[in-house]
């Protein structure tokens, strides 16, 4: 299986985790050409097996997989690598295929996919891919090695960012012949990169030569994935339709995949207009991201009878990051301690309480419940990492461990508003009449947070209105989707209420998120736009890491940098992810422990959609009662008041 998005998971991670600091990273196989490649240990999967684990090789194929958009709106291009409008859901994990393909349920692993063999020069100075003779686009023209070599040149020089960093260690991408290609690495300390160089995308050169690549664009483009775009109209769907004969449908790691005709997103304006689809069958399956909806909501015929199901997965990965980012290019929220007093705002567990359900924890690091969270003291390994920064970290960093602020949920933050209003006053703020003004200037701090995503509101009101009461003001703004990515693209905002993608074996894209180079690059990922020494080194540790040991102590030491220093507001995530779904798909007996992805790509790869008959699509039948007249008189009343509204809509119209 391919990633739904190199910039979020480029690798993924163990189950195994006890086995990790045992396996040097340098134990890969080096000096000949094999059919998979493991960052530590061994591939799981033998030469010549059938198919993964976790699918059901024997899946039927047909039906139509129907999601609902989740977040954006609407969509402009079908290109998903650049930088311009609004990409449409699916095109980066349905169109384009990659040089191999990964394992879900074993450590960082990749197989034979496009390349049939991976080979890594003895001194790691190359990497080399030999290409299967039946790869095809969907024009039906063979994948060659100009291919590859056009789609890496394209990527780091017109795409997002984020392929400039992960490749950065890459010197030249060269054609040895037809079917193989030869990456030559300008290091070999990155032992993650030949992973992330077999999960490069293929596109077509022939197709995107005389094409703009920087451009939107809806042209159905030519791809190398199991899907084609079929169908759309911009704002309100966009269907997929699996190509006719996929070269590799048959092969072990496409076996019991790709098994729906269509996938089809439905786009929706409204969230609760979206709820309503779900309970007439508008769409299959969904994400539940509202906690009172999870609770209480799912009381309607379809969910009571069995026809939609209520499921609840887990994963090994680390939990979903929800932040507040404060955008560090506006001189408000340079001091550390002003953010600090930011998050003293933010009463967690009153809104968890009265808003989320009980269903939330409070986030307190970026790799949350994973063997990448930092927890008690910094070690010694992490601490020698640090000491060269000792000066410019927060000294607690050293002889506290990082909590959170917490509240007895009743509504009332008095005291962390007190700390936060002391701390504000330490950094040069002070209170005038209802206002919070800069003690220098007299500027009063005032914001604008910007979001995309109106139920949103509910949950960030009582955190403003905390804010109000420091003297701080903030204006909630609600923007388009693409006003939302263009903004976001040219970091223009005062804040932002956005995720961040983890994963258990980071690396490259990091550098994205987090680098002093990525912060003033548009179109990046370092939305804080952070730049700290400290924060680069770890990242520079991450990454020449040898063993998982090492990626481990980095990561944790690169934690507490980033929590200590409140670069963004660490806001809650929920324990296990919450999805609804008709009961017309069907899943693996196995699950795969690296769940259904965050925007359920994994249930689209994996699931099938089985004939079922009429019945099990309606509701169960009602046992008839002897001498039981109730159903009539409702069928009376209900036709009456029918009648009655019929009527007065006409003497209306008459009268208008």
């Amino acid at each position: 299986m391919r990633f739904p998005a190199i910039a979020r998971a480029c690798v993924y991670a163990a189950i195994s985790f006890g086995l990790w600091g045992q396996h040097d990273a340098q134990a890969v196989t080096r000096g000949k050409p094999v059919h998979a490649l493991a960052l530590y240990g061994e591939p799981k999967y033998p030469d010549g097996f059938t198919h993964f684990d976790y699918v059901n090789p024997e899946a039927p194929k047909g039906g139509t997989f129907t999601k609902s958009n989740e977040a954006f709106l609407t969509f402009d291009t079908f290109n998903p690598y650049t930088l311009k409008g609004a990409q449409a859901y699916g095109t980066d994990i349905l169109l384009d295929d990659t040089l191999m393909a990964s394992s879900l349920d074993e450590p960082a692993s990749i197989y034979s996919g496009i390349a049939d063999t991976i080979e890594i020069a003895p001194d790691g100075s190359w990497v080399q891919f030999v290409l299967r003779p039946e790869a095809r686009f969907t024009d039906g023209s063979q994948i060659t090695a100009a291919d590859v070599a056009f789609s890496f040149e394209t990527l780091i020089a017109k795409a997002r960012p984020v392929y400039r960093f992960v490749y950065a260690d890459v010197a030249k991408a060269e054609v040895i012949d037809p079917r193989t290609i030869k990456f030559t690495l300008k290091s070999a300390e990155n032992a993650k990169l030949p992973l992330l160089l077999a999960q490069l995308p293929v596109l077509s050169k022939a197709y995107w030569t005389d094409r703009d690549f920087t451009a939107t664009t809806l042209d159905i483009p030519v791809s190398s994935g199991p899907y084609t775009i079929d169908s759309f109209e911009v704002g309100r769907y966009v269907q997929y339709k699996r190509v006719e004969n996929y070269w590799a449908k048959d092969l072990p790691h496409a076996r019991g995949m790709y098994n729906f005709e269509h996938v089809r997103y439905e786009y929706f304006r409204d969230e609760d207009v979206r709820f309503e689809a779900l309970k007439t069958g508008a769409y299959d399956f969904t994400r539940e991201m509202v906690a009172r909806r999870w609770a209480t909501g799912y009381d309607f015929p379809a969910a009571l009878d069995g026809r939609v199901k209520k499921l609840e997965v887990t994963s090994i990965q680390p939990r979903d990051v929800t932040t507040l980012v404060m955008n560090l290019r506006r001189p408000m929220f340079q001091d550390r301690r002003v953010r600090q007093a930011i998050n003293y705002a933010f009463d967690f567990e009153s809104v968890n309480k009265t808003v989320l359900y009980g269903a939330y924890q409070r986030l307190r690091s970026y790799w949350q419940g994973s063997p990448l969270e930092a927890k008690g003291l910094p070690s010694a390994d992490e601490v020698k990492l640090l000491e060269p920064f000792r000066a410019t970290l927060p000294p607690d960093l050293f002889t506290t461990e990082f909590t959170q602020p917490t509240t007895a949920g009743n509504g009332d933050n008095r005291e962390n508003l007190i700390k936060a209003r002391e701390v504000l006053k330490e950094a040069g703020w002070e209170v005038k009449g209802e206002q919070l003004l800069n003690g220098k200037t007299g500027q009063p701090f005032a914001f604008e947070l910007t979001i995309v995503q109106p139920n949103l509101e509910q949950v960030l009101a009582p955190w403003i209105q905390d804010l109000k009461r420091l003297g701080i003001i903030v204006t909630l703004r609600v923007v388009d989707t693409s006003q939302y990515a263009n903004r976001v693209n040219d970091y223009d905002y005062d804040a932002i209420y956005i995720g961040m993608g983890t994963n258990l074996t980071p690396g490259n894209e990091l550098l994205d998120d987090l680098s002093s180079e990525s912060a003033d690059r548009p179109g990046g990922q370092n939305f804080s736009g952070i730049k700290d020494p400290a924060v680069d080194a770890m990242l520079t540790h991450i990454i020449a890491a040898k063993t998982y040991d090492d990626v481990t102590t980095a990561t944790r030491a690169l934690d507490r940098v980033l929590t200590f220093n409140h670069y963004r507001v660490l806001r809650y995530t929920a324990a296990a992810d919450r999805i609804a779904y008709w009961n017309k798909l069907h899943m693996p007996a196995v699950q795969p422990a690296m769940g259904l992805g965050r925007m359920g790509e994994t249930a689209i790869a994996l699931w099938w959609a089985a004939p079922v008959s009429a019945a099990a699509t309606q509701p169960p039948a009602a046992v008839p009662k002897a001498a039981d007249t109730s159903n009539s008189r409702w069928l009376i009343i209900a036709l009456l008041i029918a009648g009655i509204a019929v009527v007065a809509f006409v003497v209306i119209r008459r009268k208008a």
